[in-house]
């Protein structure tokens, strides 16, 4: 099985290689020009991943924290405007209201 996959793996790097002719016959060219140009494209791929990724990421985590805002606000003002505990009900409101700033003001930035 490993024998299989490694001769499938070779197979597609040289199918993938774009040979140059002209780099073969001149001697002073470099000749692992292509094996550079091949990990270049491959790590030029990986940095696009990961940054999609992160900026993924990054957008799940500003949609939880509009989540959580809008609970805690709305417990807040439960609590304060019931009466039941008014001094942490209105604390949960400001916090929920500086989250809520610090959060759109993230999501502008990025």
């Amino acid at each position: 099985m490993k024998v299989k996959l490694y001769l499938i793996l070779t197979l597609l790097i040289l199918v993938s290689v774009n040979f140059n002719t002209s780099a073969l016959t001149n001697s002073t060219s470099d000749p692992f020009e292509w094996l550079k140009k091949l990990f270049d494209k491959g790590v030029n791929a990986v940095q696009d991943l990961g940054g999609y990724f992160l900026q993924k990421v990054i957008k799940l985590l500003l949609f939880i924290a509009r989540i959580v805002y809008i609970v805690i606000a709305i417990v807040g003002v439960t609590l304060w405007f019931s009466g039941i505990q008014p001094y942490k009900g209105k604390r949960y409101t400001i916090g929920a209201g500086i989250l809520a700033i610090a959060v759109e003001i993230l999501n502008m930035i990025l």
